[in-house]
């Protein structure tokens, strides 16, 4: 199982419904909003680097608000 964060950049004022859309998705095991250069940090888990990547072109950076993102994964 590989484990990533996403740090994610969200629209002004978009900040909430980006936050709830994200909450909903079964693979985010967690989600926080955070000041500084991001607006959003989500930990995700996947069984391999292709369902990492469909997870976060399917369901984050296509979540409507979502600006950019930048993937970190994990090592053991």
């Amino acid at each position: 199982m590989l484990t990533g964060f996403i740090l994610i950049n969200v629209e002004a004022k978009m900040e909430n419904k980006v936050y709830d859309a994200l909450a909903k998705v079964d693979q985010i095991e967690g989600i926080r909003e955070v000041f500084g250069q991001y607006d959003i940090i989500a930990r995700i888990e996947a069984r391999n680097l292709k369902e990492m990547r469909a997870l976060i072109i399917n369901k984050v950076r296509n979540t409507p608000g979502v600006i950019a993102t930048t993937t970190l994964i994990t090592s053991d």
